[in-house]
């Protein structure tokens, strides 16, 4: 259980670091692009990262985190580009 907090804890931190750096560079929306996509790929890692300590790594799972990541990323991208 302690193990489970640490590893929510660090998704929150990046999760945290990402959106105040993305209102932090709202001036300039390359950056802006290049944190959603960073932040994308950090919580692909973290799924991957957390699943496989939590021995329940699997490739449907893995799918999923990339998934969900690509999907969110996108939807941010696509917000970012029309305005």
């Amino acid at each position: 259980m302690k193990e489970e907090i640490v590893h929510y804890l660090v998704l929150l931190l990046i999760l945290d670091l990402g959106i105040a750096s993305f209102f932090l560079f709202s001036f300039n929306r390359y950056y802006q692009g290049a944190i959603v996509i960073t932040m994308g790929i950090l919580y692909v890692m973290w799924g991957i990262i957390h699943h496989y300590f939590s021995r329940d790594l699997h490739p449907k799972v893995i799918l999923e985190y990339v998934l969900i990541s690509f999907l969110g990323t996108l939807v941010i991208l696509s917000i970012l580009a029309r305005v």
